[in-house]
């Protein structure tokens, strides 16, 4: 499993974005949540800025949620996420601790001018003991959850999929024109059947992760996972086109980086083909006790039928007409003409590209 200083700069930087605006979340809740403090404590404001305490749930919401996105989600992915999230939860409280005895040390180091004895009473009758604090802590635990609850849900819909969900975006069908990426393991059934399927489900693993920082770069978004293919889109611009190119480039990369791990862990480096089509397509969500974003529509089969043809063809890359309309020569790439093919289930034949890195 990669760890925290396994993470590439993509990845970190996703994450890192998520921690923001989760931070921002927590600023927000405070306010609120000042609301039943004074209605506790009233004396309070008396005594504490409005924007001290926003500034000190930013603080302390940043450090919380990175420890969470970058650390705590993962060490406790391979457990039920009912403990997952008890654990987690116990742990922050325990990290809030450790920062604020931090703080209270520095605070204690350089501005208090008392004895240690009469600054333990002071903060013991001050603010651990009182009905604020008790507060305070049920406010950190509602946070807490509703942080981890939004890491979690952010791994289910992927980049953008929570905003589409919040928004209704997909509630009713749309109509529209995307670029589809269909990608799967060459050889897949022989590698199974020679390393045994647990070994061969973590290449499968191993090999989605090495793939998801050219997917990050390249602004893709996952579609599915269905065994071991992944299919990925973008809206239909030119630069979404260049980006599709670019990600598989940036893949082959990067599985070619890992030889040495892939020949270590499961004797055979993966290798993959990919069809890549263009078209309209109808998008919504669909189910009523387990919702999912479906496309549905001509595109979708045009481009498995694609990328199925990729072996007959001897070719590991291949794009469709519709996909490469408005492209001319891109830098880096050799796109050659392969002819009509005729596609099964289709009563027209596609006119299909192979595609090569210059």
């Amino acid at each position: 499993m990669r760890g925290f200083c396994m993470l590439s700069r993509r990845i970190f930087l996703y994450r890192l974005y998520l921690v923001f605006n989760i931070a921002i979340i927590w600023v927000l809740f405070s306010l609120l949540f000042l609301h039943n403090i004074v209605k506790v404590d009233k004396e309070l404001l008396q005594s504490r800025r409005l924007s001290f305490f926003s500034l000190a749930f930013a603080i302390i919401g940043f450090i919380v949620v990175s420890a969470e996105a970058f650390y705590l989600q993962n060490a406790f992915r391979k457990l039920p996420l009912w403990l997952s999230t008890i654990l987690r939860m116990m742990l922050t409280f325990f990290l809030f601790l450790l920062v604020g005895i931090i703080f209270l040390s520095i605070y204690f180091i350089f501005s208090y001018h008392g004895t240690f004895t009469d600054f333990v009473d002071i903060f013991l009758e001050n603010i651990l003991l009182t009905p604020s604090f008790l507060m305070f802590i049920i406010d950190l635990g509602v946070l807490s959850f509703i942080s981890i609850l939004i890491l979690e849900v952010t791994d289910k819909y992927g980049p953008g999929g929570i905003g589409n969900l919040l928004r209704g975006r997909y509630n009713k069908p749309q109509n529209e024109n995307r670029i589809f990426l269909f990608l799967d393991i060459n050889d897949s059934t022989t590698i199974a059947e020679r390393i045994g399927h647990e070994r061969y489900f973590n290449l499968l693993k191993d090999f989605f992760a090495d793939i998801t920082d050219p997917i990050l770069s390249n602004s893709g978004h996952i579609y599915q996972y269905v065994g071991d293919e992944i299919s990925l889109y973008w809206k239909n611009t030119i630069i979404n086109k260049l980006r599709c190119l670019a990600f598989v480039r940036e893949a082959c990369v990067a599985i070619n980086r890992r030889q040495e791990y892939y020949l270590k862990m499961y004797d055979v480096v993966p290798t993959f083909k990919t069809g890549i089509h263009a078209g309209e397509v109808t998008a919504g969500y669909i189910g009523i006790i387990k919702k999912e974003l479906v496309f549905s529509g001509d595109t979708l089969n045009t481009t498995a039928r694609i990328r199925s043809k990729c072996h007959e063809l001897n070719e590991p890359f291949v794009a469709s007409a519709e996909f490469l309309d408005g492209l001319t020569k891109p830098k880096g790439y050799q796109i050659n003409e392969i002819g009509e093919i005729e596609l099964r289930g289709r009563m027209e034949k596609e006119k299909l590209f192979s595609v090569r890195f210059a």
